[in-house]
């Protein structure tokens, strides 16, 4: 079991399984959990998993590359929403913004990807943040949702401002703040990302 996350009202946890499923249980009394539902599309290892704010929607990330949506209006019949294509390695981690409109996922490419999911059906590709040289493992928003981090294999984290509405972001480095030549010279196969602008 690579992962485990607790349902908003704290009720369900939901665990992810190098079994390639992911499981519901019903938690309301800690010393006697209960199995709910199991959620068995992924072709190999689901690595992270995560609720939506409302606890409506689940995601699960996988070393087959993709993440997947569930409905879980009812938690002993989760039903399928979309699933999430680009990565080109393992899905490491997921998670999703505050206001539930974005989500965030990082992958063992080297990147981490924001995704538009306002239609939970068809989830849309938002960006790609493409500053780490090693693997992504875990990624968070802030809790205003304008942030986001990522943790690597390469030693560092980084953080990046969202500012996502519909159909776009931006996406630019926060700290530390690299020079185009000092780029070039530490990442010269990564396009270069310009630092954000501050704020007036």
């Amino acid at each position: 079991v690579y992962s485990v996350a607790f349902s908003p009202d704290g009720h369900t946890l939901a665990s992810a399984s190098g079994d390639h499923t992911a499981r519901l249980w019903n938690v309301g009394d800690p010393s006697h959990p209960r199995p709910l539902a199991t959620l068995a599309n992924h072709s190999d290892i689901v690595y992270s998993i995560a609720f939506s704010p409302d606890g409506h929607t689940l995601a699960t990330a996988s070393a087959d590359n993709t993440t997947r949506l569930w409905d879980i209006h009812d938690l002993h019949h989760p039903s399928p929403l979309g699933v999430l294509t680009g990565h080109e390695s393992s899905v490491n981690g997921v998670t999703f913004s505050p206001d539930a409109h974005t989500l965030a996922t990082a992958s063992a490419d080297n990147t981490a990807r924001l995704w538009d999911i306002s239609d939970l059906h068809h989830p849309s590709p938002l960006g790609a943040l493409t500053g780490h040289a090693s693997s992504v493992k875990s990624v968070t928003f802030s809790s205003d949702g304008h942030t986001l981090a990522t943790a690597s294999a390469d030693g560092t984290a980084r953080l990046w401002e969202t500012n996502v509405d519909s159909v776009t972001t931006r996406i630019c480095q926060t700290t530390p703040t690299i020079t185009p030549g000092e780029w070039n010279q530490y990442l010269p196969d990564l396009p270069y990302q310009p630092p954000c602008p501050r704020a007036t």
